[in-house]
């Protein structure tokens, strides 16, 4: 019985101290998250017949080109190295997974009343989708989701623009 008891109060320290670290790393780190912060619940549409007044529209590619002509901002949820590679003209950076290196700089373009798209690889990404609900929490409301990504977008053989190395 001693023994489950030391047991027991070892997996106590080991839980309380991981938790104390994990929460001392994220609220230094530069891409920390409010672990308390409720999810937004964001209206989506998923077909072009569906009008999102607010929320996230997913977009076909058509759509997307249109998108882009018209002046609508673009953000690449993609890595650095793939953006580098190419992307679709305009597009900004802001790496999903590294929000906190290029987020003050993206939003400093970006009103929270203009349509912005944002698109990652191809449509098996998810992180486009992930992006659009951070965008949608921290106040932009008219979003658009272009699920075939890149992939579909260069096949089409739209522009593409490739950052300088």
């Amino acid at each position: 019985m001693k023994m489950l008891k030391n047991a027991m109060l070892q997996a106590i320290v080991i839980l309380a101290a991981a938790l104390v670290l994990g929460f001392t790393f994220n609220a230094l780190s530069r891409n920390r998250i409010n672990p308390f912060k409720n999810p937004a619940k964001v209206p989506v549409a998923v077909s072009s017949s569906q009008a999102a007044v607010e929320g996230i529209k997913i977009i076909t590619l058509e759509e997307a080109r249109q998108a882009v002509e018209s002046g609508v901002p673009v953000i690449d949820a993609r890595r650095k190295a793939e953006y580098d590679e190419g992307h679709i003209p305009k597009a900004m950076l802001l790496d999903y997974y590294d929000m906190g290196t290029y987020k003050d700089r993206v939003l400093a373009h970006l009103s929270d009343d203009q349509t912005i798209m944002v698109y990652c690889s191809e449509v098996s990404c998810e992180d486009s989708e992930l992006l659009a609900n951070e965008l949608y929490s921290l106040g932009f409301t008219k979003l658009l989701v272009f699920k075939g990504g890149f992939a579909e977008w260069s096949a089409a053989g739209l522009p593409v623009e490739r950052s300088a190395q």
